[in-house]
């Protein structure tokens, strides 16, 4: 039986909507994950690793205090102003800006280095 393919998650081009947000078209883009407002850990991981990407991720608070504080307090739901501090190395790539119950989170993505092939 023939292994199935499994589609890899390549750079694309951000366009963010009228109020900031974003996501990746192929990022959690299977059917097992219609809902992604809870998605468990070790399930996230699986589906990481499968496409041999690793994630980290940059919330607004702490990357820039300033307009954290204008989305909590003010009850402003536009995150456009901000733009995410991508991590320290090469190779990193968007793959989502999206509201959690801290605020809103960027999630990076990069082809995993060094990995065996």
């Amino acid at each position: 039986m023939p292994e199935q393919m499994i589609a890899q998650i390549e750079p694309v081009e951000v366009v963010r909507d009228a109020e900031g947000w974003w996501f990746h078209p192929q990022y959690l883009a299977e059917p097992e994950f219609e809902d992604v407002e809870y998605i468990p850990r070790e399930q996230f991981e699986k589906y990481i690793a499968s496409r041999g990407i690793e994630t980290t991720f940059t919330t607004m608070e702490g990357d820039n205090d300033e307009e954290f504080e204008r989305y909590c307090e003010a009850g402003d739901v536009d995150c456009s102003r901000w733009t995410p501090t991508p991590p320290a190395g090469d190779g990193w790539f968007m793959l989502s800006i999206h509201d959690t119950e801290d605020g809103p989170v960027c999630v990076w993505g990069r082809k995993v280095q060094g990995g065996a092939a």
